[in-house]
């Protein structure tokens, strides 16, 4: 940083000698502030998962001690770096968080940084004192240097409540300054003019303008411990104390003689600490305190500050405190027993997939005003069978079993058979005392979701992981026989075996590949074939080649069901299911109409409610139309080149799925959803002919494998194909063979990579196919089940008769690679549906954004064709390419953008917490995949 520039962040003090003295200052203790950036892997306590950046200072140059805020170190595991004012960056190692004020530290190497001389930072609390002038130097706003001026307000203001799920200290007094900091700033040092540390940022209130700050009483206190290598004592008595005028404690029933005393005792003091809150079962409560007690004497000493009370507590681990409180206008003694605070911080962490779960902190607990105890778990959704949100819920039973601490939730995940649905038992943490106790149930697939134990580790920085063993297998499905339930609607029941026929479909994805976006879907299919389980339904259902599907037959039976065919471009899959699940239910299946849906057609709709009820609808076809959907960026599956029926009774689109029969009860057609545009939903009929052909290839034991243009295209008026140059002879022609619609079709767009890539091109008008008009959709079906199409398109006025062949649509993604904190695969069909060129084999699918992939630039839709130099045309050679980089390495990776933009990244690995790993399509195994 240059003088002037120093100068200029200081000016806020007048007179030269002093201006020239911040500067001497700031000039000798700027090299000591960091920029710290780190990730936060897993969510845990209050901090959830990301990458983010703060603050911090050295405090100790031979040691290379960092302090900074406890909410930046972190509870859980974390994989953080410094950056010097002179962009030299070294690794950061955790090595010690307090468990309640917001403070902590970090450890790096000395010997690594070659290019900065090391000071150190004097942490000097007994400066802060009102109209202190200061400085703030930090990472404020995401800078690498921000010099903050101001003075000191107020040195004992009350903590701050900053709400839910985030950290909140207490008891300890904050100190106040106007320096209005913001992002980054967190763990910046507010030193006074002989560069000592006085307090610490800590919190921010933004319609204030105003930042508070940290007392260094107990940072001092434990940097001496952990210089000297001792333990770092932290008492408690599970109980909160807030600072209270003496106005106002005397309406607590303080007397004039304690008063005075105390104003004797404690000189310049204002007040008295109240009790705030005694957390239930705690030493407190058991000694008996009670909120709004005046804490007066421990140990026969005249306690009114923060600082006094915390140091007997540290100096009093497992001891007991005579206490006196003034409680009304009476004298209370009690007898405290004083715990140790870090027992009541987790240090083990239970993973199980996604979700992530551990022992309730006093934190969190304190917050709340609940006991410390039980088990809090992150991100349950994650194996929860039920749709719910992200916020953490603590745990009650698992499968019947009471579940008190990780070790017990352990236990009982042991016994639970892989791909077992198990009940359980939960609320949200702020439901304590309400009656809101959540029945569920979970399902612990062993390969999506793998079940580790994460123990901190101080002494590495890391938090060393174990696999836990010994799980059970999966277990034989009890075969349950389904009674189908009377249907009250007269109309509906007219109909039984179609409205028995209609099932429940939910899908749980795993992993985000293939451009998905959700992690459960529900809806509503059909059984097409009982005899072999074969349901239809809806593709927004089940989206994800990698799925966890069930089905729910007569809200009765819960079976477990597995994707055979995702059809490429219309908005339907089929899911099979083992039969004899069912025992000896009659199961019904819809049986399938021959005839095409035309306009004004008597149909009836059958769909179920939202309390799965039957609900009978009858209706007219308006109309049959192409579809049209938009693109997604970054590409996701939508339907294309597909006719959609449309029904004239409003009521109907109220329903997402159900089935169109004719008077005899065959069905004609499927009432799906479509996605249309980013959150923009219909509802329309797919014509059952569609399905046939894939159906009767299942029913055959075969893989339907239906060939393709690959093209997408859309209907073009005559009146639009006479402008573009078609002769008057073929206008005459098509206006002859028009039985509804005169139109034509325009190629829209060629999938990259397709036969058809460099043959029919874009705006090409196809004119016939196989020497017959294509008019309708129905006229290019023949590309279903023919190698090769003779294809007559008018392109730029003329007619060319072309020989295009097609192509197998086979399932493009069979290989997942995980590496770095990313999802890579062979582009899938929407990708290349959505780009002419494919300038890599390499696709990445998906970028978690708590990992060194998300923070050094890599995005969903980038392709990758370089690993360290090395080409990586196909997803074989870069499993190869990224295996052979070693750990906590720089690699470099040249990537496009979906927007054809090149760029190298430098990604750095840690295998520790973001493993390499490849997941392989297996139809043989029961998940459908396997990790190799």
């Amino acid at each position: 940083m240059s003088s002037n520039s120093i100068i200029a962040s200081t000016q806020a003090t007048t007179g030269t000698d002093t201006v020239a003295s911040w500067q001497d200052t700031i000039e000798s203790k700027i090299n000591s502030v960091v920029s710290i950036k780190f990730i936060r892997p897993f969510m845990f306590e209050t901090e959830s998962r990301g990458t983010s950046q703060a603050t911090g200072f050295i405090v100790d140059a031979s040691n290379g001690i960092i302090l900074t805020n406890r909410h930046v170190v972190s509870a859980g595991p974390i994989v953080a770096r410094a950056i010097f004012n002179n962009q030299e960056e070294v690794e950061l190692k955790a090595i010690y968080r307090d468990p309640i004020h917001d403070f902590g530290f970090f450890k790096f190497d000395p010997a690594l940084i070659k290019h900065t001389k090391l000071e150190e930072i004097a942490l000097y609390p007994e400066g802060a004192k009102v109209g202190v002038d200061i400085r703030v130097i930090g990472n404020n706003a995401g800078q690498q240097v921000s010099i903050l001026a101001s003075s000191i307000s107020l040195i004992d203001r009350n903590v701050p409540e900053l709400g839910e799920m985030t950290y909140n200290d207490s008891n300890t007094f904050y100190i106040q300054a106007s320096t209005n900091g913001s992002g980054g700033s967190s763990g910046s040092p507010m030193i006074n003019i002989a560069g000592q540390a006085v307090a610490i940022v800590s919190a921010g209130l933004t319609k204030a303008s105003t930042d508070l700050y940290l007392p260094l009483d107990r940072v001092k206190c434990a940097l001496e411990c952990i210089q000297a290598q001792t333990e770092v004592k932290r008492g408690t008595i599970q109980t909160t104390f807030q600072y209270r005028s003496y106005d106002k404690v005397r309406r607590l029933g303080v007397s004039e003689a304690v008063e005075n005393i105390v104003r004797q005792d404690t000189p310049g003091g204002v007040g008295m600490m109240v009790v705030k809150t005694v957390l239930p079962e705690g030493p407190g409560q058991i000694a008996g305190l009670e909120e709004g007690d005046v804490l007066y004497r421990i140990n026969d000493k005249t306690v009114a500050h923060f600082v006094l009370l915390e140091e007997l507590l540290d100096d009093n681990v497992g001891q007991t405190l005579d206490m006196t409180v003034i409680r009304g206008n009476t004298s209370v003694e009690v007898k405290v027993n004083v715990q140790d605070l870090h027992a009541l911080q987790p240090s083990q962490m239970l993973q199980v997939g996604g979700t992530t779960m551990s022992n309730l902190s006093f934190q969190l607990a304190n917050y709340y005003r609940v006991p410390v105890s039980g088990v809090i778990a992150n991100w349950l959704f994650c194996i929860l069978e039920e749709v719910t949100a992200v916020q953490p819920y603590l745990l009650k039973s698992i499968n019947g079993k009471a579940v008190d601490n990780i070790s017990q939730v352990i236990d009982v995940i042991k016994t639970i058979g892989n791909n077992e649905c198990v009940p359980v038992k939960y609320f949200h943490i702020s439901d304590y005392y309400k009656n809101s106790l959540i029945d569920g149930s979970i399902k612990i697939s062993h390969l999506w979701n793998q079940v580790a134990l994460y123990t901190r580790n101080d002494s590495t920085g890391l938090w060393d992981t174990e696999g836990v063993t010994n799980l059970s297998p999966a277990r034989e499905i009890e075969p349950t026989n389904v009674i189908f339930p009377a249907i009250r609607n007269a109309e509906a029941a007219k109909l039984e075996n179609v409205v028995h026929s209609i099932v429940k479909v939910k899908c749980m994805i795993p992993i985000f590949i293939e451009g998905n976006v959700n992690r459960v879907n529900v809806g509503f299919g059909a059984i097409v074939d009982a005899e072999k389980g074969l349901v239809v339904v809806g593709r927004e259902t089940v989206a994800s080649t990698a799925s966890r599907v069930t089905i729910t037959i007569a809200g009765t039976a819960i079976i477990p069901a597995r994707l055979v065919f995702q059809h490429p471009t219309v908005s339907y899959a089929i899911v099979q299911y083992d039969p004899k699940h069912l025992g000896t239910t009659k199961v019904r299946a819809i049986k399938l109409s021959n005839k095409a849906l035309e306009a004004g057609d008597s149909v009836r709709l059958l769909a179920l409610s939202k309390h799965e009820t039957p609900v009978c609808l009858s209706a007219k076809v308006s109309n049959i139309l192409p579809i049209e959907t938009s693109i997604f960026e970054p590409p996701r599956w939508r339907s294309i080149n597909t006719e959609v029926v449309q029904l004239d009774n409003p009521t109907a689109l109220n329903y997402g799925f159900g089935v169109i029969v004719d008077d005899n009860g065959d069905a004609q057609a499927l009432w799906l959803e479509y996605i249309k545009a980013k959150k923009n939903m219909c509802v329309s009929g797919m014509p059952v002919q569609t399905l046939i052909p894939a159906l009767r290839a299942l029913q055959r034991d075969e893989e339907p494998e239906p060939r393709s243009l690959k093209v997408e295209i859309q209907p073009l008026a005559i009146v639009k194909v006479r402008q573009a140059g078609l002769s008057k002879e073929r206008c005459d022609e098509i206006q002859s063979a028009a039985s509804s619609r005169s139109q034509l079709y325009q190629i829209k767009h060629v999938e990259a990579l397709s036969k058809a890539q460099g043959v029919l091109q874009e705006l090409d008008i196809v004119v016939s196919i196989n020497g017959k008009l294509a008019m309708t959709l129905g006229d290019f079906d023949v590309q279903f089940t023919s190698p090769s199409l003779e294809i007559v398109v008018l392109r730029d006025s003329l007619e060319h008769t072309l020989q295009v062949e097609t192509t197998e649509s086979k399932q493009e993604v069979r290989k997942v690679v995980s590496w770095a904190g990313a999802l890579f695969h062979a582009p899938h069909k929407t990708v290349l549906q959505q780009t002419n060129t494919v300038p890599s084999g390499v696709y990445c699918a998906d970028v978690a954004f708590s990992s060194f992939s998300y923070e050094y630039g890599m995005e969903e839709g980038h392709w990758v064709t370089h690993v360290n130099d090395v080409a990586t045309p196909d997803i074989d050679s870069f499993e190869r390419a990224v295996n052979a980089c070693q750990d906590n390495e720089h690699v470099r990776v040249k990537v496009i953008s979906s927007k054809a933009r090149p760029n190298v990244l430098t990604i750095k690995t840690c295998y520790h917490y973001w493993p390499t790993r490849t997941l392989v399509k297996d139809q043989e195994s029961a998940e459908g995949w396997r990790y190799v």
